[in-house]
């Protein structure tokens, strides 16, 4: 499951992250339902495999499951 993290600081910082594993998938799952969205990047970006930092230009091609932020998260409507 890929994961797009969008930290919201000036200028904000965008990047995918595989959840490879489905303990990793379970538990940011669970930390989004809990609403420690925080938590729920900290655990992504720790245990999950990184992909690549995303450009603003990539945005529009880039395949994601999940959008999670600082304070909200929601699944990519694209697909």
């Amino acid at each position: 499951m890929n994961v797009l993290i969008v930290i919201q600081k000036e200028p904000a910082q965008k990047f995918l992250v595989n959840l490879h594993t489905e303990k990793l998938k379970k538990e940011v799952k669970g930390l989004i339902g809990d609403r420690k969205h925080t938590q729920a990047i900290v655990a992504a970006l720790t245990k999950g495999r990184f992909e690549r930092e995303v450009a603003h230009e990539d945005l529009q091609n880039l395949q994601a499951d999940l959008i999670l932020s600082e304070y909200s998260a929601s699944w990519d409507l694209k697909k």
